[in-house]
This record gives structure tokens, sequence and C-alpha cells, in this order.
């Protein structure tokens, strides 16, 4: 038995602190809190897959009979607004679609559920042939900036998802501090139009706990980033306070999984 007993302590201590992160991931999201949540504004966050052999088709669906239902659901007031977008590139680890539905209020989610009975993901039988809802997320909007690109078909969108190691408050103050004053950085430099930080709203069940959105002023915003980034952190934020103590502390507050690139599907003028 005295042998033993190290052993049960160690794994005590592991079951314990398995439970202290989880419970901080848990208090990242399902915090509808300081001004972002309650009633206002709302918003939906949905991903796709589709078999590589059906991109072609699933993306050719979308340009035309999907993207058109999309922009009725938004004249019939389903929606305020909603954003297609499809991936540069076939990868079976990442999601081959995103779509962001953005709602006046809360309640009127109520009013996409209905449109889920009959078209799941808001795709019709059609396109469910050729792909498949993956997973949908509430989220509050907490930081967006930019004005959009006036021809959106020529921008280019990177999600970059992220799993929180902190409480909501702690990432706010981070995202607050750190990540939007480097966000303003580049939108005045011009390689990207517009932001958006998303905080899901789906207590320890999401696929993610933070999505930023980024409008790239197309691959000519990709390909400057790291350069504007560095331009950005030296001239500007060397000596600001926010960033020089978070610089040093960001992994262990946020763990950022794969990001990916996309075309925004607009509809036909």
């Amino acid at each position: 038995m005295p042998k033993r007993r190290p052993l049960v302590l160690r794994a005590f201590a592991l079951f314990a602190a398995l439970l202290t992160l989880a419970s901080a991931r848990a208090q990242t999201g399902g915090e509808r809190a300081r001004g972002r949540g309650g009633e206002g504004e709302a918003h939906l966050v949905l991903t796709y897959a589709c078999p590589v052999q059906n991109r072609p088709a699933f993306r050719a669906y979308m340009e035309t009979k999907g993207v058109a239902q999309f922009e009725q659901w938004k004249k019939d007031s389903v929606m305020k607004s909603y954003l297609i977008l499809f991936s540069h590139f076939a990868n079976t680890q990442l999601e081959d679609m995103w779509v962001i539905l953005d709602f006046e209020k809360f309640a009127d989610i109520g009013r996409w559920q209905t449109v889920e009975r009959k078209f799941p993901g808001g795709l019709a039988q059609e396109a469910l042939a050729l792909g498949t809802p993956k997973t949908c997320v509430y989220t509050d909007k907490g930081w967006s900036g930019g004005k959009p690109n006036a021809e959106q078909s020529k921008s280019v969108y990177m999600m970059i998802p992220y799993q929180t190691l902190v409480s909501a408050d702690e990432y706010g103050d981070f995202v607050t501090r750190y990540v939007e004053p480097q966000l303003k950085g580049w939108v005045k430099a011009g390689i990207m139009h517009t932001y958006a930080v998303h905080i899901e709203q789906n207590p320890t069940n999401a696929p993610w706990d933070s999505l930023l959105v980024f409008e790239y002023d197309g691959l000519r915003g990709i390909a400057m980033r790291d350069v504007v980034k560095q331009q950005v952190r030296d001239s500007e934020l060397k000596n600001d306070p926010g960033y020089k103590h978070f610089s040093a502390i960001k992994r262990t507050i946020r763990k950022e999984l794969q990001p990916a690139t996309f075309d925004a599907i607009m509809p036909r003028k």
C-alpha cells in the first residue's frame, strides 16, 4: 500500500489540474456580458465540409442558387446580414466553407431556427448531396473595425480560431489592450479592410472559443501581413504598456488553431 500512495496522489493532482483547465475554458464561453450580450446583437457561425470531389460542384452551387437563397432570406429579414466564405484549398483537416449570420437581437435567431427545419445549415436538398453542415456556434462580436472593401469579391478573408486558456474577462482585456491595437494598425497601413473578433457562447461544447475574421486587401494584403505586423509593433506599440505586458505571456492566454484563407461568395448584381 505505501508504494501505491504516490501514484494515487499523482493521479489526483492530474485530475485536479484537468478540472481547473476545464473550468477556465468554461468561463471563457457562455458569458454574454460586458454590454455585448443579453437580448442585443447576436451571431451564428456555421461551418461545412464536403468530399474533395464535390468541391467544384458545391462551390458552383453556393455561387448561384446558394447565395441567392441567403440573399432572399436577408430581404425577408430572417437575418440582418450574412457572409459566405469558401476556402481556397482542399484540406480534409479543415472546413470547406464558413457562414456568419448577424442578427439585430438574440430573439431573431428564432427565424433562422425555422429555416433550419427545411434547410439544415441553410442548404437545400440539392446542396446537401454535395456538402454537409458541420458545426454551429452562437457568438458575440466584441470587437470590430475598418470599412468593407467596395469590391468585396476581391478581398481575401482569413479565419483564425483559438482555444482560450483564461476567463472571459481576462481574454477580453487581452484583446482590448494587445490584439485590437495591432489590428487597427493593419487597417491604417492598408493591408486589411475589416476585422472582427467573435467570442463563442456555447459553454464547453464549441470547436473553438474565439474566432478572428480578417478581410485582407487581396493576396497583396496576405503577402504583406508579417512585414506590416512587425512594422506596427516596432513603430507604434513598442512602448505601449498593454502590448509590452501581454507580448511575453500571450501563449498562456490562447492557443492558436489552424488558420485558413477564403473567398467571399457574393450575390450576383
